[in-house]
């Protein structure tokens, strides 16, 4: 079983649409979220934590609602986030800042910081970032590197809980007690894929579900045009995907795209309708290899003894 750890969250304003400061207990990271209507704030004698080295993730959408992000450092990222908002080539909503309780952050790290999180969240597809370079990791003696590895690793998990959970890929996190294959005997945990198969159109993926809602795997196909009348968010979200290279056009198959990565969806419906290309019930589009419906597998594992048929 993992590590629990223990993350402390205070509202300056006792609101949970002000600023936030987080920060890990017996670790030297801290890290303060903020609506960009405050930043000016940051400068102030009330944010002394934040104006030093660090890094920071700055968050917003552009008018076609495609989600971006920019990542930056600076030597004191309080000062260095002021001209964003009217710099960047999208509507700035919030911005993050990572910075650590001590002064040993120098500036190596904080470079090694800013290169591996914009390598991750490009790898990661999740938003399209619109850094225009990657730069190169500077050079760490191995001391230094396991000291910024591990501050990196607790950036994520903040991040993460901050809503920008930007940089890993899905996890196979969701598991269940299932009977074995005869319906009866000893119980294990187990993960249960999923299949949306349309023979009409060609159509095969596959999918798990997960802490973070419904992952569809790499590999699995998709429409290369949706149905005219595909429209509203669920269009919005697949163009989105394509935009950030999600979904790419699938090699010999003009009229299908594929998933370049494990992609987690909110629902399985979102999942289902992206794929498609018009609107689905993603509880009865999804199936076991047995035909159980992804209703009918929720339906049971909701059951008092919390089993669901391991058939598939």
């Amino acid at each position: 079983m993992p590590q629990g750890r223990q993350l402390r969250l205070f509202l300056p304003d006792g609101t949970s649409s002000g600023p936030r400061f987080y920060e890990i207990v017996n670790r030297t990271i801290q890290a303060l979220g903020i609506p960009v209507t405050r930043i000016i704030e940051l400068e102030s004698k009330d944010w002394t934590e934040v104006q030093k080295p660090g890094v920071y993730l700055v968050r917003g959408a552009t008018k076609d609602a495609v989600q971006k992000l920019y990542i930056g450092r600076g030597e004191n990222v309080a000062e260095r986030v002021q001209k964003h908002p009217e710099k960047l080539d999208f509507e700035v909503v919030s911005l993050l800042l990572f910075t650590s309780k001590d002064q040993n952050l120098n500036a190596s790290q904080v470079g090694w910081l800013e290169a591996t999180l914009i390598r991750a969240a490009r790898e990661s597809k999740r938003v399209s970032v619109t850094n225009i370079a990657t730069p190169d990791h500077p050079a760490l003696p191995k001391g230094e590197l396991a000291t910024v590895g591990e501050f990196y690793e607790d950036l994520k998990l903040i991040a993460q809980t901050a809503g920008y959970d930007f940089f890993s890929s899905p996890t196979l996190s969701f598991s269940h007690k299932a009977a074995d294959g005869a319906g009866v005997g000893s119980k294990q945990s187990v993960l249960v894929e999923f299949k949306l198969i349309q023979p009409t159109k060609d159509l095969v993926a596959n999918g798990f579900l997960s802490d973070e809602g419904f992952v569809v795997k790499a590999g699995s196909d998709a429409v290369a045009k949706p149905g005219d009348n595909f429209k509203g968010g669920y269009a919005i979200l697949r163009q989105n995907l394509i935009e950030q290279g999600v979904l790419i056009p699938k090699s010999g198959a003009p009229d299908k795209l594929t998933f370049a990565v494990d992609y987690p969806f909110s629902a399985p419906s979102a999942a289902a309708a992206t794929i498609v290309g018009n609107n689905i019930n993603g509880n009865n589009a999804w199936k076991t290899d047995a035909s159980q419906s992804l209703g009918e597998y929720l339906e049971l594992l909701s059951q008092p003894d919390g089993s669901a048929s391991a058939n598939q």
